[in-house]
């Protein structure tokens, strides 16, 4: 049989474990953010990086 008492101890339950749980959603969300700029910020260094190659490849064509 439930109590009044049990009831207010399953409330307050679910809303801390309620509160933990979009705590931890929003950790792995901003984690998944971070991975995503990290992520995009190698592909432009590598872009880059292509583009210099590119360059320079065409330079000394054009010189030899």
């Amino acid at each position: 049989m439930h109590t009044m008492n049990d009831d207010y101890v399953q409330d307050k339950t679910r809303r801390i474990v309620g509160r933990q749980v979009l705590r931890r959603a929003s950790r792995m969300v901003q984690a998944w953010r971070d991975d995503e700029q990290e992520n995009a910020r190698l592909a432009k260094q590598i872009a880059l990086l292509l583009l210099f190659i590119a360059l320079l490849g065409a330079a000394l064509f054009i010189l030899f």
